[in-house]
């Protein structure tokens, strides 16, 4: 089984900001975008209620306690890492934020490939396809 503080730990570093990032098409341009990474995860427990996943940014550095992401955080609650069941970090992601109703659009790309050569080193199992990097426990 992956060691998923340290898959964390080592993803929550390296993808600090989008690889590259492109502006929409029909997006007001007076703001800049704030997603620095994004990710979906789910546990063994929510796969056996729901098959549910949760999206959004990858936790903070400080977030990743010993036994499980903080309470509060970037993820909101706290997940035990022995509970969670899959992680997926999109190669792209879409920013859609709406702030005082002004429509705005950027597509991110993250560097997948070069966590991928990180998490190797590291002895981190994972799976790298075109469309994302993900670590699978079940």
């Amino acid at each position: 089984m992956a060691d998923l503080r340290s898959f964390l730990l080592i993803s929550t570093r390296y993808l600090i900001r989008p690889m590259k990032t492109s502006l929409g098409i029909c997006s007001a341009d007076d703001r800049e975008a704030q997603c620095r990474s994004w990710c979906s995860w789910t546990t063994y427990g929510r796969l056996s209620v729901d098959a549910g996943y949760w999206t959004g940014q990858l936790p903070l550095e400080a977030e990743l306690g010993k036994l499980s992401v903080s309470d509060g955080g970037t993820w909101g609650q706290p997940f035990i890492y022995d509970d969670l069941a899959h992680i997926i970090i999109p190669r792209i992601f879409i920013e859609e934020p709406w702030p005082r109703d002004a429509f705005r659009q950027w597509e991110h790309e993250q560097d997948v490939d070069g966590l991928s050569t990180l998490l190797t080193t590291a002895g981190i199992p994972h799976h790298l396809s075109e469309y994302a990097l993900e670590v699978k426990r079940f």
